[in-house]
C-alpha cells in the first residue's frame, strides 16, 4: 500500500513538472497615446497577453520552475485606426543566468516597430502551429519562440534549431499582403528601425551563409561567458574569438539585422567585459566593436580607458 501511495505522489510530482510552462514573462502594455476607450480594455490586453505566453506549453521539454526563462514584452500603442485595431511596436528582451554567477546576461533586446493587431474584448488569443489564427497570435508566438531558441543556443550548438525552424513556420504562414501583414515582408522597411523586421530576422538566422552568428551565440555564452568565474581569462578570449567570427557574418552583409540586433543587446556587456582585460586585448576588442557596431563606435571607448 505505501509503495502504491509513494508511486502516486511521484507520479503526481511528474505530472506536474513536465507541464511547467519554459516562459516567465513580464507583459506590460502602454495605451497613453489611446483616447476615447475605456482603460479597462488594455488592463484584459494586457492579462489577455500574459496568460497566452505564460500559460502555454512552447515545447515538449520539462522546465523546473527555477529554470524558466525570464523575458518581457513592452507593447507600446500608437493608434487606434479601426474598431478592435491597434498600431504600435513591442520590444522583446530575454535573459538567462551565468553559470556559478548571480549575474543574468541578456539574450535579445529588440524594438520591432511594425506591430499592428486586432484584440476583441474576451475573445481567447489562439495559437495553432499548422494554421494563421491571427497577427496578434503570430507575432507572440514568433518572440516566444526566439526567447526559447535563443536560450537553448546558447547552452549548446545547434540547440535552437527546431524553434528556429517553427518561428520561420510562423512567417510562412502569414497572409500575403494582408491587413496586418507589416513586418512580415521582405521589402517592408521602416523608416527608423529599416530592415530589422521578423522576415529579416528569421531568415538570416536561418540562412546557412550566416550559420557562424549561431556558432558565435553559442561560444559566447558556453565558452565565455559560462567559465568567466573560475577562468576570467580563458572566458574573454573565447568571447572575442565569438566576435571576431561574428566579422564574417558583417563582411558578407553589413547590414545584417542579426549584428545590429546582437550589439544593441550585448554593448554594455562587452564594454564592462573588456575593461578588465589586459591593455593589449582591450585595443584589440575595441577594433572588433567598432567594426560591429560603427554607429556607437565611440562608445566603445570607454573599454580604453578602464
Amino acid at each position: 500500500m505505501m509503495i502504491r501511495i509513494g508511486l502516486f505522489i511521484f507520479s503526481l510530482f511528474f505530472s506536474v513538472f513536465v507541464r511547467a510552462q519554459e516562459l516567465r514573462c513580464v507583459v506590460q502594455v502602454n495605451s497613453q497615446k489611446i483616447s476615447g476607450l475605456d482603460q479597462r480594455v488594455f488592463q484584459r490586453m494586457q492579462q489577455s497577453i500574459t496568460e497566452f505566453v505564460n500559460n502555454r506549453s512552447w515545447t515538449q521539454d520539462a522546465f523546473a520552475p527555477d529554470e524558466k526563462i525570464e523575458c518581457s514584452l513592452l507593447i507600446l500603442l500608437e493608434s487606434n485606426p479601426a474598431q478592435d485595431v491597434f498600431k504600435g511596436s513591442i520590444t522583446v528582451q530575454s535573459s538567462r543566468p551565468v553559470f556559478n554567477s548571480s549575474y543574468n546576461t541578456p539574450l535579445v533586446n529588440f524594438r520591432d516597430l511594425d506591430f499592428k493587431f486586432t484584440y476583441t474584448e474576451n475573445t481567447p488569443i489562439d495559437y495553432n502551429a499548422f494554421q494563421y489564427t491571427s497577427n496578434l497570435s503570430a507575432v507572440l508566438s514568433f518572440y516566444a519562440y526566439l526567447f526559447i531558441a535563443l536560450d537553448y543556443e546558447s547552452m549548446g550548438k545547434a540547440g535552437g534549431t527546431k524553434y528556429f525552424a517553427t518561428m520561420e513556420s510562423i512567417l510562412n504562414q502569414i497572409p500575403a499582403n494582408g491587413p496586418e501583414s507589416e513586418g512580415w515582408n521582405s521589402f517592408d522597411r521602416n523608416p527608423v528601425s529599416g530592415n530589422k523586421n521578423r522576415y529579416n530576422l528569421i531568415t538570416s538566422i536561418q540562412n546557412p551563409k550566416f550559420s557562424v552568428f549561431k556558432d558565435a551565440m553559442t561560444d559566447y555564452h558556453l565558452k565565455g561567458l559560462d567559465i568567466m568565474y573560475e577562468k576570467p581569462k580563458e572566458g574573454r578570449t573565447a568571447i572575442l574569438t565569438a566576435m571576431e567570427n561574428l566579422l564574417k557574418v558583417f563582411e558578407m552583409n553589413p547590414n545584417n539585422p542579426l549584428i545590429t540586433i546582437f550589439m544593441q543587446t550585448k554593448s554594455e556587456e562587452l564594454i564592462n567585459i573588456f575593461s578588465q582585460a589586459e591593455q593589449s586585448e582591450r585595443v584589440r576588442a575595441v577594433n572588433v566593436f567598432k567594426k560591429l557596431d560603427p554607429t556607437n563606435a565611440l562608445k566603445y571607448d570607454k573599454i580604453i580607458k578602464g
